[in-house]
């Protein structure tokens, strides 16, 4: 179909979708401002926070990068159309829970926040604590190789499901356990790898659809 015809198609159909392209370009307003009007009311754009913040400055001296991210953000916040920003550090971003407090400082409490941490030392009972303090949800990130803890620390949680195959019964796990965390009152987010064969969208559906027995 036509690209210009993507997005509307995409949003009749899923509820969300997360932003890729903000962490090579800082988002521009106006383009967010055109997916806004794109898509229905309650539909929400997770976005990717810019890697300049992320791998570049590595939560550090990034004061001007976020106020610029956040600042043309407010074209889908202001419109109720915008969802967690995605924060991932690099594999070789070790624990550091002074930088990472000061950097969730800049953050203002009424939007949401996921923190993807890819580097074992970030999985201490401290920096969870941190992450509650906050309000900023551990992102749970499955790949082949590895999965983060289900860890909850906000009122919502974020999942990326990025493995390169799922069986319907492996879908089905993850479906009851979001489940249960939004009888919990628990806001779930869910995102699975973007892959040029279209098995994304499909296993999406299938984690929709599936009844609960």
């Amino acid at each position: 179909m036509p690209a210009r015809d993507m997005l509307p198609f995409y949003a009749a159909r899923f509820s969300t979708v997360e932003i890729n392209h903000t962490f090579y370009r800082m988002p521009a307003a106006k383009a967010l401002a055109e997916w806004a009007a794109a898509v229905p009311e309650g539909f929400q754009f997770a976005l990717k926070a810019n890697r300049n913040i992320t791998h570049i400055r590595r939560l550090r001296d990034c004061e001007e990068s976020v106020e610029r991210f956040l600042e043309a953000a407010k074209a889908l916040a202001e419109t109720g159309r915008l969802g967690p920003v995605l924060v991932q550090l690099p594999p070789n971003f070790a624990a550091d829970l002074p930088r990472l407090g000061a950097f969730l400082k800049l953050l203002p409490a009424d939007r949401r926040f996921a923190l993807e941490v890819r580097h074992a030392s970030w999985h201490a009972p401290e920096a969870y604590e941190l992450l509650r303090e906050f309000g900023a949800a551990l992102c749970i990130a499955e790949t082949n190789e590895e999965s983060a803890p289900e860890m909850l620390t906000a009122e919502f949680t974020y999942l990326r499901l990025r493995k390169t195959t799922y069986t319907r019964a492996e879908l089905k796990t993850w479906r009851e356990k979001c489940r249960a965390w939004m009888r919990q009152g628990t806001d779930v987010y869910v995102y699975f790898k973007h892959e040029d064969s279209g098995t994304a969208p499909a296993y999406a559906r299938q984690l929709l659809e599936q009844p609960a027995d």
